[in-house]
């Protein structure tokens, strides 16, 4: 049928605007006497749907962009936007909504809390929304369904093994449907096992039409990802479309 999309035809190609575009992102630590230059000139597009692993040796920058992309840091100069806003344009207040709304947090050491237990703490983003308790404890529950916790919904963080708890901390990071899901090193603290069956969830949040950003070590990710973005001094080394990009493409 004319104009029908071809069979096969990846979404990321039939976007038309993407969820995250860096132009020239730069960041400079000014201390005493010396700048220290650790991003210098980053530029590239996330488009709805990739799977995209940010890695590099220690120093790279790595850890930088990642706070400049969850809005955790400024950049010392360029344009980020994000979900068509220019995230240098807002004031606290609409940077706090942006973050809460757009983006999706993962972190190694989980950042549970540890007095609430999973439900509570997968309600946590919704809570800082203005949701009512009787809006969000159906959310949070099927959310713990979603990542294998029903079982352990009233647990508390320190009940359960690691894996269990980046589980929580993955359900916690979709609560507010956002636009990206961001990662540091989420796998980092985890046995082979768990970690496995972590980036088994992701995989599925990916096929399920997820936007996910990583940044890692963890080489297991590179037959995992649609793309992997190597950081060097600072610059964008490569930037290459993977195995399973390609197939899907």
């Amino acid at each position: 049928m004319a104009g029908a999309p071809q069979s096969g035809t990846s979404a990321v190609s039939r976007a038309v605007e993407p969820i995250i575009s860096l132009q020239d992102i730069r960041k400079s630590y000014q201390q005493g006497e010396f700048t220290t230059h650790v991003l210098q000139g980053v530029t590239l597009d996330i488009m709805p749907g990739e799977y995209v692993c940010i890695m590099g040796p220690s120093g790279c920058g790595k850890s930088t962009l990642l706070n400049i992309l969850g809005g955790l840091d400024q950049p010392t100069s360029g344009v980020y936007m994000l979900g068509g806003q220019d995230i240098a344009q807002l004031n606290d207040d609409e940077l706090s909504q942006a973050r809460c709304t757009k983006l999706g947090f993962i972190f190694q050491s989980y950042n549970l809390i540890q007095q609430l237990s999973v439900l509570e703490n997968i309600e946590v983003p919704l809570y800082y929304k203005g949701m009512k308790d009787s809006e969000m404890r159906p959310i949070a529950e099927r959310l713990a369904a979603k990542v294998g916790l029903s079982h352990r919904m009233h647990h508390k963080p320190t009940e359960l093994s690691g894996g269990q708890q980046q589980r929580v901390a993955i359900a916690r990071a979709l609560a507010n449907e956002p636009l990206v899901i961001l990662a540091d090193e989420a796998t980092g603290n985890l046995d082979s096992k768990s970690g496995n069956e972590i980036l088994d969830a992701f995989d599925h949040l990916n096929r399920e039409g997820k936007t996910l950003v990583f940044v890692t070590h963890d080489e297991r990710m590179v037959e995992r990802c649609s793309r992997i973005i190597r950081l060097k001094d600072g610059f964008v080394d490569s930037d290459t479309r993977t195995k399973r990009a390609l197939m899907a493409a």
